[in-house]
């Protein structure tokens, strides 16, 4: 640990150890889920091709796309889908959802007047959907959203218990099975927020009731590290999981999850059986990097920047991190990354990466790259331009035009969702009422090569 970490961390661990004292003192409150309205909404929606390289037929071509606007909010879309082909956007103050690939909408409402908020979305393992969101402009709402697929309906729940100012939350579902207060759950499902560090996290074992907190700081200060290989178990579902990237949580199976640090730079791993988290690294000392996620087969895909910014490399290992298979790629000459974001689906054999990426005229371009995973050596198929290219944007409250961050899904027959941000994105702003510069969602058509 860095001991600049150490102090800063330092100065919060008091606070932190009240608030999860406080979280532990109401840990058997649950909140009383609400249905919420599902109604239909119209958003602008057009059809737009843009250029495509495919290297297997090794010849320019393009791709159509469906682009939506007014789905997310002024600076990012947070995109999943599921395995039946529903695709859903909780980017903004609602959760939206398509059934038809963006041709009909849907949108999820609670009782609670919402101005402005965020949110992120998850699918579970029995095919429910986790989400969690917040509007600071209403009062610090932080709700919790499920969908009970067994049922078709959808249920929300206030948050109490939250650190103040919880931008940006993320959200991630970790399969079991756990016992936690005599109790034996199918899966946990973790949030975290608040600025400038997540820590504590909050779990749930209904997808609705986040009391319990988990911080990894505290368990890693006061545990011994564990030095080895990551162990995974495989499951169907992880292809359909896709655990929020940004979130640095990635489920393992078998309770297990890894997870990048909030006050440090350490990289932790969670014993199931305690619920506790244990510094980690590979043997050697060497530090887990980049974006991770575990497929259906139990391999491990990774997602690392170059440390130059200016290309990425999509590595597979299929027995814990003892061996890698790569292949990396190199980003349009002067081109860095200013965002990314990734999925893996084994039983589809696609990897998909999403760029936004800064040009040295001071706009961004968006990427798309499909990978075949089929085996562990991943193989780059396309490359998608998505969007013209011509407006520049910023991360972070006080940019006029802002992409905070990328997200990216798959769909069932393995084409792509994404957003992007051009001069033709844009939507009413919920607080000033004016047109302003946002992010769209792209959703891949057809394909056609000369």
């Amino acid at each position: 640990m860095r001991r600049s970490a150490l102090i800063r961390a330092s100065l919060v661990l008091v606070p932190a150890l009240a608030l999860l004292a406080s979280a532990g003192a109401v840990g058997a409150v649950s909140s009383p889920g609400l249905p919420a309205q599902v109604v239909s909404i119209t958003r602008p929606a057009s059809l737009n091709t843009y250029a495509t390289v495919d290297y297997g037929k090794k010849k320019p071509g393009t791709t159509t796309w469906r682009v939506v606007q007014g789905t997310g909010n002024c600076c990012e879309n947070y995109l999943t889908s599921t395995r039946q082909g529903r695709l859903l956007d909780f980017g903004g103050s609602f959760i939206n959802y398509t059934d038809d690939r963006g041709l009909t909408w849907h949108q999820v409402q609670p009782l609670t007047p919402l101005v402005n908020g965020e949110g992120t979305i998850v699918v579970n393992p029995n095919g429910d959907v986790d989400a969690i969101g917040w509007d600071p402009y209403s009062g610090d709402h932080l709700q919790a959203f499920k969908y009970d697929a067994g049922s078709g309906t959808w249920l929300y729940a206030e948050q109490p218990v939250h650190q103040p100012f919880y931008d940006r939350e993320w959200i991630t579902v970790l399969p079991g099975p756990f016992v936690v207060n005599g109790e034996t759950v199918p899966y946990l499902t973790f949030v975290k927020g608040g600025y400038p560090w997540k820590d504590p996290a909050f779990y749930s074992t209904d997808g609705l009731t986040y009391t319990d907190a988990s911080s990894m700081f505290i368990d890693e200060t006061l545990g011994t590290p564990v030095e080895g290989y990551l162990k995974t178990s495989p499951t169907a579902e992880f292809d359909w999981m896709q655990p929020n990237t940004g979130s640095g949580m990635t489920p393992l199976g078998a309770g297990g999850a890894l997870a990048s640090g909030e006050f440090t730079t350490d990289w932790g791993i969670l014993d199931p059986s305690s619920l506790s988290w244990r510094t980690f690294t590979y043997p050697g000392g060497t530090q887990p990097q980049g974006l991770h996620q575990v497929d259906s087969k139990g391999r491990i895909d990774n997602v690392v920047k170059h440390d130059d910014g200016g290309g990425f490399d999509y590595r597979i290992s299929p027995d814990g991190g003892r061996t890698w298979r790569s292949v990396s790629v190199a980003l349009p000459s002067g081109q860095t990354i200013d965002q990314i974001d990734f999925r893996a689906n084994a039983a589809l054999g696609v990897g998909a990466v999403a760029v936004h990426a800064l040009e040295p005229s001071g706009n961004d371009q968006d990427y798309a790259y499909k990978f075949g995973i089929s085996s562990s050596q991943p193989v780059l198929q396309r490359r998608y331009t998505v969007g013209k290219g011509d407006t520049g944007s910023a991360a972070g409250v006080g940019n006029s035009v802002r992409m905070d961050f990328q997200s990216i899904a798959i769909l069932p027959d393995g084409r792509l969702a994404m957003s992007f941000l051009d001069s033709t994105t844009h939507y009413v702003s919920p607080t000033t009422g004016q047109e302003q510069p946002r992010p769209a969602l792209a959703i891949e058509q057809t394909s056609s090569f000369k």
